[in-house]
């Protein structure tokens, strides 16, 4: 069975949780079609208080702790620790923790693997040539959270944008992250004897490319036509080797 990925992302009325809300937050399944988008005006609550988010970030939590993996731009540092934030204002129950393998930012893989002049989703989509994000300028923010309705469907779908241009922005950069976690623990003994799958995106695509050596070992190189990942095999030691 391929685990659950989710890719998502908020948007808020305000940077600071303790200052602000969610407005809406978005999210789909890696490889579904279908992109969900849970809004604030939804629910009844949002006639009598307009601010209070405590049903979308209830319904957030509950798709994030039903997952194996998540995928966001920033999200350790603002999305994730935000719903957290307002999940805790409200009482509810807060996200299950995700590891660095499991929650795959795309911020820290443009940090830390690319070198361009921004590390923002609208730069690295543009360079990527994927759809662009769509722009979200401080007048309509402020529309939105005074409750105009026009603005808000504007930021509706804002938010679905950036999850799709989110997912194909993670497709191209994923053979670049070396923590990724491995899609491929649950898969069937029959599928996993048939020959080696890519740790990354789970195809079966794969060819050998030569061996990594180190002092006493050496590991099986392996690259993905799926998705252009590397990845190793268990190092083997090296036999007949004198050391000192």
């Amino acid at each position: 069975m391929a685990p659950k990925i989710v890719i998502w992302d908020l948007e808020t009325s305000n940077l600071n949780a303790n200052f602000g809300y969610v407005l809406c937050a978005g999210w789909k399944y890696l490889g579904d079609r279908k992109t969900h988008v849970i809004k604030i005006d939804d629910y009844k609550l949002h006639k009598t208080d307009p601010t209070n988010d405590s049903e979308v970030v209830k319904r957030m939590g509950e798709v994030l702790t039903d997952c194996d993996g998540i995928v966001t731009w920033f999200g350790g540092f603002f999305d994730e620790p935000y719903l957290n934030s307002r999940l805790l204002n409200h009482g509810l129950p807060l996200v299950p923790p995700f590891t660095a393998g499991t929650h795959i930012d795309g911020w820290r893989i443009a940090k830390k693997k690319l070198k361009l002049n921004s590390n923002r989703l609208a730069s690295v989509s543009s360079f990527l040539s994927v759809e662009e994000k769509t722009p979200l300028n401080g007048p309509i923010w402020i529309k939105a959270m005074a409750g105009n309705k026009a603005a808000l469907r504007y930021v509706y779908r804002h938010c679905e944008q950036d999850v799709i241009v989110l997912e194909q922005v993670y497709n191209k950069i994923r053979p670049l992250c070396s923590w990724h976690f491995n899609v491929n623990l649950d898969a069937t003994d029959a599928i996993k004897a048939a020959g080696p799958l890519c740790p990354k995106c789970g195809s079966n695509r794969v060819e050998r490319r030569g061996f990594r050596w180190s002092y006493t070992t050496k590991s099986q190189k392996f690259h993905c036509k799926g998705c252009g990942g590397w990845s190793l095999g268990k190092p083997e030691r090296v036999k007949g080797l004198v050391t000192r």
